[in-house]
């Protein structure tokens, strides 16, 4: 079975949304929308994060951060209430780098633009503590 690695840039559109599996490891949720000119249709992508790289996504990123996300692309449909089908495009097992300037600790909390540039956070490769 072949995994397609996809590379996502741009601005988070909401902050992140965090929580704990029931074997109590931490996640979290990244929405990043793509937008493809040529088409003029937008893309959103939802990014999981497990254990300490979603842990630092949570603490150091917010809504408008520039966030570079990497990750295995899943694309899913589903039924919406209306009947009509809907999709759904995923990253998971998520690596994110920060992008864009570095702020101060200080302005960092209040704008929420997160990290440096070229700063990067990766999961710990031998992660044994994720739910799947």
């Amino acid at each position: 079975m072949s995994v397609a690695n996809i590379n996502l840039t741009g601005r988070l559109a909401r902050d992140p949304e965090t929580s704990t599996t029931p074997s109590g490891v931490s996640l979290c949720k990244l929405t990043l929308p793509v937008s493809n000119r040529r088409t003029d249709t937008t893309t959103w992508w939802t990014a999981t994060l497990f254990g300490k790289a979603g842990d630092a996504a949570s603490r150091f990123l917010r809504k408008g951060s520039w966030v570079c996300v990497s990750g295995e692309a899943h694309v899913r449909t589903y039924d919406k209430r209306d009947g009509s089908t809907g999709v759904s495009a995923e990253i998971e097992n998520a690596r994110f780098n920060f992008v864009g300037p570095k702020q101060d600790a200080d302005d960092n909390s209040s704008r929420g633009n997160g990290g440096g540039g070229g700063t990067s956070y990766k999961a710990d490769p031998d992660l044994t503590d994720v739910p799947f």
